[in-house]
């Protein structure tokens, strides 16, 4: 029995049940003698595993404790009010790599490499453990083409679940969960599976059923005939998510006769296409766009019609208008504003699905149809992106810029946009990074512009830089690479004028050529000790004698019109007596050797393998 242990104590006000459960996270909050240090919590999809963690926390927040009456509750199953709570660390739409660099940031301060994060998890305090929960391992990572469940276990959980100053909470899947608790000594893990006894909770499934059933349905009209179909309900689902799709189906069609039950996601699907005397394909259709999208994303409601429309291959309208009773039970309305919109916000209202499970399920029953889908998904993105140069894509939408990366992934045509630079810089980074990488492991050919886009990927997915920032650093990069004369559009905070291959360059300074023009000199090493060589600033053309060139004194560099400054790998462009720099590179670790400006503004760097003159353009220049 996992309901209230006796009829005096009142069940979870936001889970109804799972007494057991909880009273192992209690325990294990609590960390006393005999208690495993590690909980892997695990079930099939819609078992309610984030939903058990979200109680969970709930009762750990100060906050929400004071909102409830927690004497009525099972002692057992509420965490001590003692000490701090644990700390969590949400998994949802975070790479493996960013989920790592936030623990690092709480767990290992101050290192750079994954090994050193590895290494000060290893050496953290058993006698002052940090309490680390780790919720939604199952909607990690940014793409479906990769299993980053596997890769967030193995280079994430179980770091953490090793190191002697860490217990953990993780809610994961169930391969990912045995895995885990394979590595382990068997005293210091336990796996909690939500679908196995003594985990599974009937009785809170049973009153689940009631509660989201309620009452007057005509085909159960006495209390006694409720509670026989609630019991029912929840024998036949025998999963939350299943439950609360067939009840909001017999809620929103009470007039369908007597109800059929579900036993899964895909019988609540066809079930309910039934009950509303539509044919099961419809449906799926119109719900195919939102299953596509990224999970938990949100599409914009004047979208979904064109893009279920392209999918099914004629116009789906007036069907969508007409059929908020046939779609109820599988999406739900994202107003703008509202928590839990992982898009950017352009005040449209949107939808999504209620569970990720319906989108696994839509997209298992598509199968290799799901390829010309994403393609007709794709055309119609593609159709929001106006003519122009790159600077067009500064005007997209948000749900365009976020969905059109994955969607044509999927649909084979993400190398022809990677030609394009300003797609480059103003689609997500982190999300692009992923796309761009699984090309490259499948051996793809990709434009060379986005070869370059790549080698500073890193630093893009690191830092938050503007798009116009991006779109610098990629235009000195290409001209790097041997790829000058690329459009950027407008708007940069430089222009690249040249890059001459200079390897092993040690300094550089500005100075004067013949006439007085800006020239730059460059000291490099050889066998006697350096040589120096000279280019006028502008153009790049060499200038002999280069030790000849005078330089600009102290007092002619304080009254010029610019100034700079620099640090390891960033540089500051500063104009007259501006209290802010008119523009600055943050360049990828290692790239600079030396940095000088000219009087005018031309900015002169020296990286590991050659010079570059950058002409600064950003506002105030």
């Amino acid at each position: 029995m996992t309901g209230p242990t006796t009829p005096r104590h009142q069940p979870h006000p936001h889970l109804g049940g799972r007494a057991e459960a909880l009273r192992a996270l209690a325990a294990w909050h609590a960390g006393g003698p005999g208690e495993p240090k590690v909980l892997l919590l695990t079930g099939d999809p819609g078992s309610g595993r984030s939903r058990l963690v979200g109680g969970f926390l709930m009762l750990c927040d100060p906050v929400f404790r004071r909102r409830i009456d927690l004497t009525v509750l099972d002692p057992s199953t509420v965490p001590s009010a003692t000490g701090p709570g644990p700390l969590v660390f949400g998994a949802a739409g975070l790479t493996p790599d960013q989920l790592l660099l936030r623990l690092a940031d709480v767990l290992a301060p101050g290192a750079r490499l994954t090994a050193e994060v590895y290494e000060q998890l290893a050496a953290l305090d058993e006698e002052n453990p940090f309490t680390i929960v780790v919720p939604d391992v199952d909607r990690v990572g940014v793409l479906r083409v990769r299993d980053e469940a596997v890769r967030a276990t193995r280079a994430v959980l179980s770091p953490l679940a090793q190191s002697p100053g860490v217990r953990l909470l993780a809610d994961l899947p169930r391969p990912q969960a045995q895995w885990l608790a394979d590595q382990l000594p068997p005293d210091q893990v336990r796996v909690i599976d939500l679908d196995e006894a003594p985990w599974a909770d009937p009785p809170g499934l049973a009153l689940q059923a009631a509660h989201t059933l309620g009452g007057g349905l005509p085909f159960a009209p006495s209390a006694p005939e409720a509670g026989q179909l609630a019991a029912d309900l929840a024998r036949t689902a025998g999963n939350a998510l299943v439950v609360r799709l067939a009840a909001s189906s017999l809620r929103v069609t009470p007039e369908g006769g007597p109800p059929k039950l579900p036993g899964s996601v895909d019988e609540a699907l066809d079930l309910h296409a039934e009950r509303c005397g539509v044919h099961e394909l419809t449906l799926r259709r119109l719900l195919t766009p939102l299953a596509l999208a990224r999970d938990g994303a949100v599409l914009p409601l004047p979208l979904w019609a064109r893009l279920a429309s392209a999918v099914a291959g004629r116009d789906l309208s007036r069907t969508l208008l007409e059929g908020q009773t046939l779609l109820a039970p599988f999406f739900e309305l994202v107003e703008p504003g509202q928590p839990g919109r992982t898009e950017p916000d352009d005040g449209q209202p949107a939808v999504r699905l209620v569970h990720p499970a319906v989108g696994a399920e839509l997209r298992e029953r598509l199968g290799t149809a799901a390829l010309e889908a994403h393609r007709r998904i794709t055309a119609v993105l593609l159709e929001d992106v106006p003519a122009g140069g790159p600077e067009r894509w500064a005007g997209v939408a948000p749900y365009v810029r976020e969905q059109l990366t994955a969607h044509a992934l999927e649909a084979g045509r993400l190398p022809g946009l990677l030609a394009d630079p300003g797609f480059l810089v103003h689609t997500p980074q982190v999300l692009l990074r992923a796309a761009v990488e699984h090309l490259t492991r499948t051996g793809a050919d990709l434009p060379p512009v986005a070869l370059t886009w790549l080698r500073l990927a890193p630093q893009f997915t690191r830092t938050e830089l503007p798009p116009a920032q991006r779109a610098g650093l990629l235009e000195y990069a290409c001209h790097q690479d041997g790829l000058p004369g690329l459009d950027f559009g407008p708007g940069l905070p430089w222009r690249t004028l040249w890059w001459h291959p200079l390897p092993e360059i040690t300094a550089v300074t500005a100075a004067y050529g013949p006439g007085g023009a800006p020239a730059v000199v460059a000291a490099l090493p050889t066998a006697e000790g350096s040589t120096l060589v000279g280019f006028d600033a502008a153009t790049g053309t060499p200038i002999p004698q280069a030790e000849r060139l005078a330089r600009p004194g102290e007092a002619q560099r304080a009254a010029a019109r610019f100034a700079l400054s620099s640090g390891a790998d960033q540089v500051r462009v500063w104009g007259g007596s501006a209290q802010e720099p008119v523009t600055s590179l943050a360049l990828p670790a290692g790239s600079l050797v030396a940095a000088d400006i000219t009087p005018d503004g031309i900015l002169l760097l020296a990286d590991p393998f050659g010079l570059a003159a950058l002409r600064v353009t950003a506002p105030g220049a």
